[in-house]
């Protein structure tokens, strides 16, 4: 069996963490770790993920869901700012539907994927969307669009390089592939190492530098024009439950009862309390870490390389 190659630079990998734990199932996986762009990688990959997703997994509370969707749609603005006017626009893992109904309220011409036909449904029936099921090889061939998207989905694919190849043959001249995925070069996955909440095993396959990502976009024809590490989102609750979690023999606590995967006993609540007061720290270390270019979130946005 040959040796397992990193997905971004087509580098050496070698062991980064033995035993990094599933805070879902409690599975056990390796990470390993590109020498050349820093890139990591879960192993083994399972074959089949769908146990490792259960049905209250990312189902948060109303408050949670409320903060997020008002940052997510700032951010889709930003996006739509790129562009003199509004185009066409394909989501893949488009997930609830916020980010490609915001963007049709802005007057772009949208469609999108989920994994599942499950996952589809959410988006269709909450927003009346065009979603299909799959991923950029499910895309009509000829399909061309202004913009992509993957925003938190590169990391749990199976073949990511094959999937920035699949996207990049859809993009139309001047359009951009924007890519958002967790910062394995970030401060706070240093600090977390192998319970650092954005790592995620074995959700996240993939883990990705600025590096890796350049190497990645450079492997298909594309070519960086932006990258952001501001992610007010995932940066600062990253930081609280990498704190907490340090502190914990169980990972991501905090998280399991804001999914409502587990009951509020006291022990439970005591997180909660804790991270009220720790909130008040991991804001300084996020703004600190996007400065300095170390955030936990890393979005590249990619142009088609002009053609000699």
């Amino acid at each position: 069996m040959s040796s397992p190659i990193c997905a971004a630079c087509g580098g050496e990998v070698c062991p980064h963490y033995e035993a990094a734990s599933d805070y879902i199932t409690g599975d056990r996986f390796q990470v390993l770790r590109c020498v050349t762009c820093g890139c990591g990688q879960t192993s083994p990959a399972p074959a089949d993920l769908g146990r490792f997703y259960p049905a209250g997994y990312r189902q948060f509370s109303k408050p949670v869901v409320w903060v997020l969707q008002i940052l997510y749609r700032v951010r889709v603005k930003r996006w739509a700012a790129r562009f003199a006017a509004p185009g066409s626009v394909f989501e893949v893992g488009c997930g609830n539907g916020l980010m490609l109904a915001t963007l049709r309220d802005l007057g772009w011409r949208v469609a999108g994927s989920e994994r599942t036909e499950a996952a589809a449904r959410i988006p269709r029936e909450r927003f009346g969307l065009p979603v299909i099921v799959g991923g950029p090889e499910t895309m009509v061939p000829s399909a061309q669009y202004d913009l992509l998207l993957m925003f938190q989905v590169l990391e749990h694919l199976h073949d990511p390089s094959g999937a920035v190849a699949a996207l990049a043959s859809h993009l139309k001249p001047g359009g951009k592939l924007i890519i958002g995925v967790p910062n394995f070069a970030s401060w706070q996955a240093r600090f977390g190492r192998d319970t650092w909440f954005h790592l995620d095993v074995p959700r996240h396959l993939h883990h990705f530098t600025r590096q890796g990502l350049v190497a990645l976009a450079a492997r298909h024809g594309l070519d960086v024009e932006s990258v952001s590490f501001v992610s007010p989102e995932h940066d600062p609750y990253g930081w609280l439950q990498s704190i907490l979690s340090k502190l914990d023999t169980r990972p991501n606590r905090l998280a399991r009862l804001l999914m409502r995967l587990d009951k509020p006993d006291p022990l439970n609540l005591l997180h909660l309390v804790a991270g009220c007061f720790l909130g008040v720290l991991a804001v300084p270390l996020s703004l600190a870490s996007w400065v300095a270019g170390r955030g936990a979130l890393i979005e590249v946005a990619c142009v088609r390389r002009a053609q000699d």
